[in-house]
């Protein structure tokens, strides 16, 4: 099955009063920096054991370093620094909710931040459920497959087993860029179901940004 996902992106009020793209990249790290510390807040409240207290607030500032040194070095236009910077919202926001069951997404032994050559980008999908419990791909939402922005038009390959509840999910999907911009920026939310007794208990999304180079 494939389906094409034109993006189309709106720039906000700040890109809009941004003078230069130098400028941009400041104001949207600096934003990261402080949106940063409201997800730190929230792991606070949970009140969760110290070790995993510790863990979260880890991969928050691994996200915040990460997503500003993509911005830095791959966000040479608005409609880039948006991606990346709204990829790092979204991981933030997951690594705040934790994962009760497992979830992965790499490609050539890359996870969360895929830095791939100029064709086609296959992501390995492996969730585990917890004892008794089931698995299986989800719907974003109640329009989109998956969370998808692409600095250009991209084609995405799944499978319908994916959505078939499953003791193992171990799938393959493909992203195609369909036309290259030095350096393609695309970010890609997948959604996992955790089921027991074919009853959703759990889901998480599990966010990757990926650079064609």
């Amino acid at each position: 099955m494939t389906n094409l996902y034109p993006i189309m992106f709106a720039s906000d009020r700040d890109s809009e009063r941004a003078t230069s793209i130098e400028d941009y990249q400041n104001t949207c790290t600096e934003f990261i920096q402080d949106i940063s510390k409201d997800y730190r807040d929230w792991i606070e409240r949970y009140q969760l054991p110290k070790d995993e207290e510790v863990q979260r607030n880890t991969g928050i500032d691994d996200t915040v370093s990460k997503t500003n040194e993509c911005i830095f070095k791959f966000g040479n236009t608005i409609k880039k620094i948006d991606i990346i910077m709204n990829d790092g919202i979204n991981k933030m926001a997951e690594i705040t909710a934790g994962y009760p069951f497992q979830i992965d997404v790499s490609s050539i032994s890359q996870k969360r931040y895929i830095i791939h050559g100029e064709k086609s980008i296959k992501l390995n999908l492996r969730s585990y459920p917890r004892q008794m419990r089931r698995v299986r791909l989800c719907n974003y939402d109640k329009d989109n497959i998956f969370l998808l922005s692409s600095s250009n038009k991209i084609d995405v390959k799944y499978s319908k087993t994916s959505f078939e509840s499953s003791d193992l999910l171990n799938e393959f999907i493909v992203i195609n860029p369909i036309q290259f911009d030095n350096e393609e920026v695309i970010s890609i939310t997948i959604k996992v179901e955790e089921l027991e007794n074919e009853v959703v208990k759990e889901s998480r999304g599990y966010t990757t940004l990926i650079i064609a180079r």
